[in-house]
């Protein structure tokens, strides 16, 4: 599937669902897409431990040809998600830069398989550089 298109598809839904929804809501159902995928691949993803299971999820995104590299690495807080050659790169982008909530189907994926391992995860801050094909995500793990 040429990339591109996927990119208007995203960017078609991302928008469609923030309207009808609202920012709020439209998190929401983004949050429970992302459990579901998460259901769907479980199978071929877990790890032995939460942050091999995030690289395995890292891995299949890679070969499906959601986005051509990501690297995790560890933080103090939590993680740095450096992601490269992204499909939707262009709809986050300006779906962030018009104040609604863009998918983050592989956040959201990623959170989920956090959850069942019982940690919670926060986004605490997104950098796009759609001219360098670049997005970096830093996530900081919260204490009870």
């Amino acid at each position: 599937m040429d990339p591109s298109f996927f990119d208007l598809v995203n960017l078609a839904l991302c928008t469609a669902i923030n309207r009808i929804c609202g920012k709020e809501r439209a998190e929401e159902i983004f949050k429970e897409a992302g459990k579901i995928m998460f259901s769907l691949i479980k199978s071929n993803v877990i790890g032995e431990n939460p942050i091999t299971t995030l690289k395995n999820i890292a891995r299949y995104l890679e070969r499906s040809g959601y986005m051509e590299r990501i690297e995790i690495k560890e933080t103090d807080e939590g993680l740095q998600l450096d992601m490269y050659g992204v499909s939707v790169l262009r709809s986050s982008d300006t779906l962030v830069r018009s104040g609604m909530a863009p998918s983050h189907i592989m956040t959201n994926i990623m959170f989920a398989a956090l959850r069942e391992a019982g940690i919670e995860a926060e986004l605490r801050e997104l950098e796009i550089d759609v001219d360098k094909g670049h997005v970096r995500e830093i996530w900081v793990f919260k204490k009870d």
